[in-house]
This record gives C-alpha cells, sequence and structure tokens, in this order.
C-alpha cells in the first residue's frame, strides 16, 4: 500500500508492505525515490514489515524550498515512524539515506533495532566533493541531461552499463523529471553531512556494504565506517557499482538477510 503521510510540515509518499516484526525502513539515495527498491521489496517483506519512503524534495514526497540537511531528512522519518505507530525498527539506507540512517542511529539509538549501511560516506572527501559539485554545476544551468550524465559514471559499474542499456536509460529519465532546485537542496545537503564524533554513539548493530568498483563512494569510505561504528561488520560486493542490490543481487541479500533476520 503507497500512501502520503503529513509529518514534520511535510507530506512523505510511503509504501508499507509485509507485516513481520520487527518493521524495516528503506532509505533511498540522492535524487532517487522508493521504486529503486522494487526488486528488493519481495525479499525482505516475507520476514519484516517494510517501509520504503521518499525523502523531501523526492520523488512522490513533498517538494518545499531548501535549506534541506540530513538531519532535518532524519527528523522527517523519525516523524514518520511515530505516524505509523513504529517505536524501533531496522534501517536500511542507500547513499544519502545510509547518512540519514547514522545521523537516525545516533541521535536516536533507541528507535533503531539494526543497521545497514550501503554504499555511502561519514564525511567530506575531495573527490567526493568535487563530483557533487559538478552535479551542482549543471543543476544551476538547469541542464538535468549534463547532470545525469556526469553521475552515471559515478554510481554504475562500467560492465553493469554494457550489459544493461535499459537501466541506464530508465536513470536518465528519472532524472529528467526531477525537481531541479529540490535537487540542488539535496545536493547541498549531502555536502554539508559530517559524522566524525557521532559515529561512536551508533549503538545498534551495524552492517556496512560497499561495491568494490562504486566511484562516487569507493571502499575506503565503507572501511572507515567499519572502523568507527562500534562493531560494525564490513561487506565488499565484487563486481559492483553504487548500487549492489541491483548489480549483484545474488551476493546483496546473501550479506543482508541474515543479518537482519539473526538479531
Amino acid at each position: 500500500m503507497t500512501r502520503r503521510l503529513f509529518v514534520n510540515d511535510v507530506h512523505l509518499r510511503v509504501r508499507d508492505a509485509g507485516d513481520g516484526t520487527p518493521p524495516l525502513l528503506l532509505l533511498h539515495g540522492l535524487g532517487g525515490s522508493l521504486e529503486i527498491w522494487d526488486s528488493l521489496i519481495p525479499h525482505l517483506e516475507k520476514s519484516q514489515r517494510v517501509i520504503a519512503g521518499d525523502h523531501r524534495g523526492h520523488g512522490g514526497s513533498d517538494k518545499p524550498s531548501g535549506p534541506y540537511s540530513v538531519g532535518l531528512f532524519a527528523r522527517d522519518w523519525i516523524a514518520a515512524m511515530d505516524a505509523l505507530g513504529i517505536d524501533r525498527a531496522d534501517l536500511l539506507g542507500l547513499s544519502l539515506g545510509g547518512a540519514v540512517a547514522m545521523r537516525i542511529a545516533a541521535d536516536h539509538p533507541s528507535r533503531v533495532r539494526a543497521l545497514v549501511l550501503v554504499d555511502t560516506w561519514a564525511l567530506p572527501h575531495p573527490d567526493f566533493t568535487a563530483m557533487l559539485r559538478e552535479r551542482l554545476a549543471h543543476l544551476s544551468r538547469g541542464d538535468m541531461r549534463a547532470y545525469a550524465e556526469a553521475a552515471i559514471p559515478q554510481v554504475y559499474s562500467e560492465s553493469f552499463r554494457r550489459g544493461h542499456p535499459d537501466a541506464i536509460d530508465a536513470y536518465r529519465a528519472r532524472v529528467a523529471e526531477a525537481d531541479p532546485a529540490s535537487l540542488r537542496a539535496a545536493v547541498q545537503a549531502a555536502l554539508d553531512h559530517d559524522m566524525r564524533g557521532d559515529l561512536r554513539r551508533i549503538g545498534a548493530p551495524t552492517l556496512v556494504v560497499v561495491g568494490a568498483d562504486d566511484r562516487l563512494t569507493p571502499p575506503f569510505h565503507a572501511e572507515y565506517l567499519g572502523r568507527s561504528v562500534p562493531g560494525a561488520q564490513l561487506v565488499v560486493v565484487p563486481g559492483s557499482g553504487h548500487f549492489p542490490f541491483l548489480e549483484a543481487p545474488r551476493e546483496f541479500l546473501d550479506a543482508v538477510l541474515p543479518f537482519l533476520r539473526g538479531r
């Protein structure tokens, strides 16, 4: 079931599937939407209630003017959990969604049972900020096509791009439909994200997953998270870019399902 919740002065679109416990909240990445999880939800809803949502400024959620911040996204989802009657959940966050998930886990530890951080980052790095600033430059000119062409090699591996041209075309189409002002605000929120000093406050069992061929957030970002979050486990998925659940779904599920079900 898909619906819109009014929380924290914004309507958020959410999809609610399955009825198992504990609930699992899926948080997508920069410029994405809950549809990114379409191939994953059928596997997850067999054992858990799965809630996938669109961040403010994304997908079917409201797109208020900025500024946005990772902390603001986190407060949105805490309010959404309250509205859905969820006291405590597992969080699985991709990229920007991972940044939001780690902020929730640090600031609201009682609300998080387990944490899965997928191809995400904890602090600014010159290569990362340069790639996002290139995207901002395209957005400032309203050139969504150039934005997409800059982002595609950052997030999809070369082998996936060659073998799945339809998926790449679909990505271009999604970017073309995005709201440039909201996307600019979200990119700036990503540039401002910095968890140094806060990662040690994460008490939930944590799994960090990264595609070996991710260019946007290469494995050294995941390795830093693995060292900095107490007790975190690290899994590197060979041959995958920024979306291992799309490029290597079996390997991704083999890592994530036992972790979530073994808590």
